[in-house]
Protein backbone atom coordinates (compact mmCIF):
# COMPACT_ATOMS: atom_id res chain seq x y z
CA UNK A 1 0.00 0.00 0.00
CA UNK A 2 1.53 3.57 -1.18
CA UNK A 3 0.72 5.63 1.56
CA UNK A 4 1.43 9.51 1.73
CA UNK A 5 1.66 12.21 4.53
CA UNK A 6 1.76 15.35 4.03
CA UNK A 7 3.19 18.52 6.71
CA UNK A 8 1.23 21.47 6.52
CA UNK A 9 3.32 24.69 7.43
CA UNK A 10 2.34 26.74 10.37
CA UNK A 11 5.45 28.99 10.23
CA UNK A 12 7.51 29.34 7.58
CA UNK A 13 11.38 30.48 8.03
CA UNK A 14 14.41 31.21 5.95
CA UNK A 15 16.88 29.22 8.87
CA UNK A 16 17.46 25.97 7.86
CA UNK A 17 15.93 24.36 11.40
CA UNK A 18 13.09 22.55 10.90
CA UNK A 19 10.81 21.93 13.87
CA UNK A 20 8.14 18.92 13.46
CA UNK A 21 4.73 18.60 15.62
CA UNK A 22 2.91 15.58 16.06
CA UNK A 23 -0.82 16.01 16.88
CA UNK A 24 -4.12 14.59 15.43
CA UNK A 25 -6.11 17.92 14.36
CA UNK A 26 -8.67 17.10 11.76
CA UNK A 27 -11.75 15.84 13.98
CA UNK A 28 -13.10 19.18 15.23
CA UNK A 29 -11.74 18.75 18.74
CA UNK A 30 -12.13 21.50 21.37
CA UNK A 31 -8.55 21.75 22.34
CA UNK A 32 -6.08 24.41 21.57
CA UNK A 33 -3.82 22.42 18.65
CA UNK A 34 0.20 23.58 17.82
CA UNK A 35 -0.85 26.14 15.43
CA UNK A 36 -2.08 28.24 18.52
CA UNK A 37 1.82 27.71 20.88
CA UNK A 38 3.82 28.57 17.48
CA UNK A 39 2.02 32.06 17.13
CA UNK A 40 2.90 33.00 20.23
CA UNK A 41 6.95 31.63 20.08
CA UNK A 42 9.91 33.66 19.09
CA UNK A 43 12.07 31.49 17.31
CA UNK A 44 13.81 31.32 13.85
CA UNK A 45 12.50 28.08 12.75
CA UNK A 46 9.85 26.98 9.67
CA UNK A 47 7.37 25.05 11.33
CA UNK A 48 5.50 21.86 10.15
CA UNK A 49 2.45 19.80 11.24
CA UNK A 50 1.84 16.11 10.05
CA UNK A 51 -1.14 15.15 8.02
CA UNK A 52 -1.18 11.30 8.86
CA UNK A 53 -2.02 9.33 5.67
CA UNK A 54 -5.70 8.55 5.02
CA UNK A 55 -5.87 4.34 6.47
CA UNK A 56 -8.72 2.24 7.77
CA UNK A 57 -8.09 0.34 10.54
CA UNK A 58 -7.23 -3.08 10.10
CA UNK A 59 -5.80 -2.23 6.71
CA UNK A 60 -2.49 -4.41 7.44
CA UNK A 61 -0.34 -1.54 7.64
CA UNK A 62 2.26 -1.58 10.75
CA UNK A 63 3.08 0.83 12.91
CA UNK A 64 6.74 0.89 11.35
CA UNK A 65 5.83 1.57 8.28
CA UNK A 66 3.00 4.21 8.62
CA UNK A 67 5.35 6.16 10.51
CA UNK A 68 7.93 5.54 7.37
CA UNK A 69 5.58 7.53 5.35
CA UNK A 70 6.33 10.49 7.23
CA UNK A 71 9.84 10.82 6.89
CA UNK A 72 10.44 11.05 2.82
CA UNK A 73 9.13 14.94 2.81
CA UNK A 74 11.54 15.73 5.89
CA UNK A 75 14.47 14.36 3.88
CA UNK A 76 13.32 16.33 0.66
CA UNK A 77 13.37 19.61 2.54
CA UNK A 78 17.18 19.46 2.79
CA UNK A 79 16.30 21.34 6.63
CA UNK A 80 17.91 19.75 9.44
CA UNK A 81 15.08 18.88 11.94
CA UNK A 82 15.73 20.64 15.16
CA UNK A 83 13.43 19.32 17.58
CA UNK A 84 9.88 17.32 16.98
CA UNK A 85 7.03 18.11 19.53
CA UNK A 86 4.14 15.86 20.48
CA UNK A 87 0.81 16.38 22.34
CA UNK A 88 -0.72 13.57 24.23
CA UNK A 89 -0.35 10.26 22.08
CA UNK A 90 1.27 12.58 19.23
CA UNK A 91 4.22 11.88 21.91
CA UNK A 92 4.45 8.54 21.42
CA UNK A 93 4.97 9.32 17.46
CA UNK A 94 7.26 12.45 18.23
CA UNK A 95 9.65 10.42 20.17
CA UNK A 96 10.22 7.58 17.36
CA UNK A 97 9.97 10.18 15.03
CA UNK A 98 13.46 11.84 16.91
CA UNK A 99 15.11 8.86 16.80
CA UNK A 100 14.77 8.05 13.26
CA UNK A 101 15.47 11.32 12.29
CA UNK A 102 18.94 11.16 14.88
CA UNK A 103 19.96 8.80 12.69
CA UNK A 104 19.60 10.36 9.51
CA UNK A 105 21.06 13.60 9.99
CA UNK A 106 24.19 14.33 12.12
CA UNK A 107 22.18 16.50 14.83
CA UNK A 108 20.03 14.85 17.15
CA UNK A 109 16.54 16.81 17.51
CA UNK A 110 15.16 17.67 20.96
CA UNK A 111 12.24 16.06 21.70
CA UNK A 112 9.48 18.38 23.64
CA UNK A 113 6.32 16.50 24.68
CA UNK A 114 2.71 17.88 26.04
CA UNK A 115 0.78 15.72 28.28
CA UNK A 116 2.69 12.11 26.77
CA UNK A 117 0.37 9.64 26.84
CA UNK A 118 0.74 5.92 26.16
CA UNK A 119 -2.21 4.23 24.05
CA UNK A 120 -4.36 2.28 26.57
CA UNK A 121 -7.89 0.69 25.46
CA UNK A 122 -9.27 3.39 27.87
CA UNK A 123 -7.58 6.03 26.01
CA UNK A 124 -8.88 4.68 22.70
CA UNK A 125 -12.27 4.29 24.08
CA UNK A 126 -12.31 7.86 25.35
CA UNK A 127 -11.30 8.94 22.52
CA UNK A 128 -13.64 7.48 20.13
CA UNK A 129 -16.42 8.84 22.46
CA UNK A 130 -15.33 12.47 21.89
CA UNK A 131 -15.26 11.82 18.47
CA UNK A 132 -18.33 10.02 17.77
CA UNK A 133 -20.40 13.13 20.14
CA UNK A 134 -19.22 15.40 17.38
CA UNK A 135 -21.06 13.39 15.01
CA UNK A 136 -23.94 12.33 16.77
CA UNK A 137 -25.73 15.31 15.73
CA UNK A 138 -27.04 13.54 12.50
CA UNK A 139 -27.57 10.16 13.95
CA UNK A 140 -30.49 8.63 15.37
CA UNK A 141 -31.14 7.35 19.04
CA UNK A 142 -31.27 4.19 17.90
CA UNK A 143 -27.76 4.42 16.19
CA UNK A 144 -26.45 6.28 19.31
CA UNK A 145 -27.76 3.32 21.13
CA UNK A 146 -26.30 0.54 18.61
CA UNK A 147 -22.52 2.43 18.64
CA UNK A 148 -22.74 3.08 22.82
CA UNK A 149 -23.12 -0.80 23.10
CA UNK A 150 -20.80 -1.82 21.20
CA UNK A 151 -17.91 0.46 22.27
CA UNK A 152 -18.35 -1.00 25.34
CA UNK A 153 -18.78 -4.78 24.30
CA UNK A 154 -15.72 -4.85 22.28
CA UNK A 155 -13.83 -3.54 25.09
CA UNK A 156 -14.80 -6.07 27.69
CA UNK A 157 -13.80 -8.74 25.05
CA UNK A 158 -10.79 -11.06 26.60
CA UNK A 159 -7.97 -10.58 24.66
CA UNK A 160 -9.11 -7.92 23.32
CA UNK A 161 -5.96 -5.50 21.58
CA UNK A 162 -5.87 -2.03 20.85
CA UNK A 163 -5.95 -2.65 17.08
CA UNK A 164 -8.68 -4.86 16.95
CA UNK A 165 -10.68 -3.20 19.23
CA UNK A 166 -10.34 0.28 16.61
CA UNK A 167 -10.58 -2.22 13.37
CA UNK A 168 -14.36 -3.55 15.45
CA UNK A 169 -15.58 0.04 16.18
CA UNK A 170 -14.52 1.01 12.65
CA UNK A 171 -16.78 -1.64 10.67
CA UNK A 172 -19.50 -0.85 13.40
CA UNK A 173 -19.57 2.77 13.11
CA UNK A 174 -18.80 3.04 9.16
CA UNK A 175 -21.75 1.30 8.29
CA UNK A 176 -24.33 3.34 11.00
CA UNK A 177 -22.20 6.56 9.38
CA UNK A 178 -23.25 5.88 5.81
CA UNK A 179 -26.77 4.93 6.59
CA UNK A 180 -26.95 8.63 8.53
CA UNK A 181 -25.29 10.33 5.82
CA UNK A 182 -27.69 8.89 2.95
CA UNK A 183 -30.62 10.24 5.60
CA UNK A 184 -29.67 13.48 6.05
CA UNK A 185 -28.64 14.10 1.87
CA UNK A 186 -25.25 14.80 2.69
CA UNK A 187 -22.81 15.15 -0.20
CA UNK A 188 -21.48 12.10 -0.98
CA UNK A 189 -17.74 13.00 -1.96
CA UNK A 190 -17.87 14.90 1.89
CA UNK A 191 -19.76 12.29 3.30
CA UNK A 192 -16.82 9.86 2.43
CA UNK A 193 -14.32 12.80 3.43
CA UNK A 194 -15.66 12.87 6.69
CA UNK A 195 -15.60 9.10 7.66
CA UNK A 196 -11.67 9.04 6.02
CA UNK A 197 -10.85 11.55 8.35
CA UNK A 198 -12.28 9.13 11.16
CA UNK A 199 -10.65 6.12 9.77
CA UNK A 200 -7.50 7.97 10.01
CA UNK A 201 -8.16 9.15 13.04
CA UNK A 202 -8.44 5.46 14.62
CA UNK A 203 -5.67 4.07 12.89
CA UNK A 204 -3.48 7.04 14.62
CA UNK A 205 -4.47 6.10 17.45
CA UNK A 206 -3.81 2.41 17.67
CA UNK A 207 -1.18 2.15 15.33
CA UNK A 208 0.61 4.18 18.22
CA UNK A 209 0.44 0.93 20.26
CA UNK A 210 3.05 -0.82 18.01
CA UNK A 211 5.80 1.29 19.87
CA UNK A 212 7.41 1.75 23.18
CA UNK A 213 7.15 5.35 24.28
CA UNK A 214 9.72 4.80 27.32
CA UNK A 215 12.92 4.74 26.47
CA UNK A 216 12.86 7.92 23.67
CA UNK A 217 10.61 9.68 26.81
CA UNK A 218 14.03 9.89 28.90
CA UNK A 219 15.39 12.42 27.19
CA UNK A 220 12.43 14.59 26.47
CA UNK A 221 10.86 17.79 28.12
CA UNK A 222 7.62 17.26 29.31
CA UNK A 223 5.26 20.04 29.59
CA UNK A 224 2.56 18.67 31.87
CA UNK A 225 -0.84 20.66 32.17
CA UNK A 226 -2.91 20.80 35.64
CA UNK A 227 -5.35 18.54 34.62
CA UNK A 228 -4.85 15.31 36.64
CA UNK A 229 -6.01 12.47 34.47
CA UNK A 230 -3.85 13.67 31.14
CA UNK A 231 -0.34 13.52 30.82
CA UNK A 232 2.47 12.72 33.78
CA UNK A 233 -0.05 13.88 35.95
CA UNK A 234 -2.05 10.56 35.49
CA UNK A 235 1.22 8.12 35.39
CA UNK A 236 3.58 9.47 37.96
CA UNK A 237 2.37 7.82 40.87
CA UNK A 238 2.79 4.59 39.50
CA UNK A 239 5.77 5.00 37.69
CA UNK A 240 8.51 3.05 39.28
CA UNK A 241 11.75 5.51 38.19
CA UNK A 242 11.60 8.80 36.24
CA UNK A 243 9.67 9.54 33.06
CA UNK A 244 11.07 12.08 31.31
CA UNK A 245 14.56 13.75 31.37
CA UNK A 246 12.56 17.56 32.45
CA UNK A 247 8.79 18.17 33.69
CA UNK A 248 7.34 21.88 33.05
CA UNK A 249 4.32 21.77 35.07
CA UNK A 250 1.76 25.05 34.64
CA UNK A 251 -1.24 25.71 35.88
CA UNK A 252 -2.92 25.67 32.79
CA UNK A 253 -5.73 22.86 31.40
CA UNK A 254 -5.11 20.44 29.16
CA UNK A 255 -7.19 21.94 26.61
CA UNK A 256 -5.48 24.86 27.00
CA UNK A 257 -1.76 24.26 26.74
CA UNK A 258 -0.95 25.73 23.86
CA UNK A 259 -2.89 29.06 24.39
CA UNK A 260 -0.48 30.07 27.16
CA UNK A 261 2.49 32.94 26.21
CA UNK A 262 3.87 32.05 29.41
CA UNK A 263 4.55 28.12 27.74
CA UNK A 264 5.35 29.44 24.86
CA UNK A 265 7.90 31.06 26.34
CA UNK A 266 9.38 28.30 28.27
CA UNK A 267 8.98 26.02 25.04
CA UNK A 268 11.04 28.84 22.73
CA UNK A 269 13.99 28.49 25.59
CA UNK A 270 13.93 24.93 25.94
CA UNK A 271 14.43 24.75 21.71
CA UNK A 272 17.20 27.75 22.32
CA UNK A 273 19.85 25.34 24.04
Amino acid sequence: MNLVTSWTTLKESDSADLVLCVDFTGTGRAEAGFSDLVARMDLDATFWHVVPPGLAPGSGVDGPGYLGSWLPPIMASGRTVSAVMGYCVGAVYAGELATRLAEAQKREPALVIFDPEPITLENIYFQFGKVFDILSSILTVEDVAVTREAMDRLVQQEGVTIERYAEQLYGTFSQIAHNAFERVGLDGEYAEEMLGTFSAFLSYMSLADQFDPWGNWLRATAVSSSTPHNGLNRLRDTAAGPLVAEELRFEESHAELFRSDEIARAVTKVLER
